[in-house]
């Protein structure tokens, strides 16, 4: 069964943008789209919030079905109102999707934000990759795609998904792996040795993608800092989620990255 590619939308420009960037993905995946927005079970009860339908006749979903038609006419779209809170709605459709696309914030919370409560709690708990799309206040799109690897547990899912995505865009993949910085005057055998550990644990994802060109780099520095500059340079940040944390949590270079990154940002569970 082939699996769509599901974006959440709530109307707001940022959500639009998630769904362009998913129905790239639609097309580079030979899947459908599928579109969400999730109202509350009874929105008369939210007090002070407009539940009414967006821009004069046009609600949400008949303005995102809208613009993707003019842009792409050859995407097969459907979309679905389910009336459930966000959070809850998104992480059931993850269950049945190949791809989770969503902004980073949407038109709710505090203006200052740069990751909503919504996004964090999805890429936490979906069953399948998400990406989290940044606010469009960021640099130009760059080529390549950047994967967070810590070679001595790399995770495989995460570098399955990187190698599948820079073959699917016809990008350079660049690995990135952070060491702790220790003495200086170590420093040299260390990045020798660190990035030993690195080209070995991408070996057999190079075998198996070799149309894929392979950047690899060995930083000293903590992850999430070394990530986050890294990714001012990328057109994708990959992380993984590892299964050995509390449910519905994230590490803290996810945390960093997601707040922080200038690109979008795929989070992807562990098989």
């Amino acid at each position: 069964m082939d699996l769509p590619v599901t974006v959440g939308v709530d109307g707001s420009s940022e959500s639009l943008r998630a769904a362009a960037l998913a129905a790239d993905e639609a097309l580079l995946r030979g899947r459908a789209l599928r579109v969400l927005h999730a109202l509350p079970f009874m929105p008369h009860l939210l007090a002070g919030r407009d539940t009414r339908p967006r821009g004069g006749q046009w609600g949400v979903l008949e303005e995102v079905r809208h613009v993707l038609a003019v842009r792409h006419p050859e995407l097969r779209v459907w979309a679905e109102e389910v009336h459930d809170v966000a959070t809850a709605a998104l992480v059931a459709a993850a269950d049945d999707a190949e791809l989770l696309v969503l902004a980073a914030r949407g038109d709710g919370g505090f203006s200052g934000l740069r990751v909503g409560a919504t996004a964090l709690h999805v890429a936490a708990r979906a069953g399948c990759p998400v990406v989290v799309v940044p606010r469009a206040d960021g640099p130009a799109p760059q080529d390549a795609v950047l994967v967070g690897v810590d070679a001595r547990r790399p995770a495989e899912a995460a570098l399955e998904f990187a190698f599948d995505l820079a073959h699917r865009h016809g990008l350079p993949l660049r690995a990135l792996h952070a060491w702790p910085p220790g003495d200086p005057a170590r420093r040299e055998r260390l990045r020798r040795s660190e990035g030993e550990l690195l080209a070995a644990s991408l070996a057999r994802w190079q075998d198996a993608h070799p149309d894929v060109p392979v950047i690899q780099d060995s930083e000293p520095g903590g992850a999430g800092q070394v990530l986050v500059e890294a990714s001012a340079k990328a057109r994708f940040v990959v992380l993984g989620r590892r299964s050995c944390l509390p449910v519905g949590r994230l590490g803290p270079v996810a945390h960093a990255v997601l707040h922080h990154a200038e690109c979008p940002v795929a989070v992807v569970p562990d098989a």
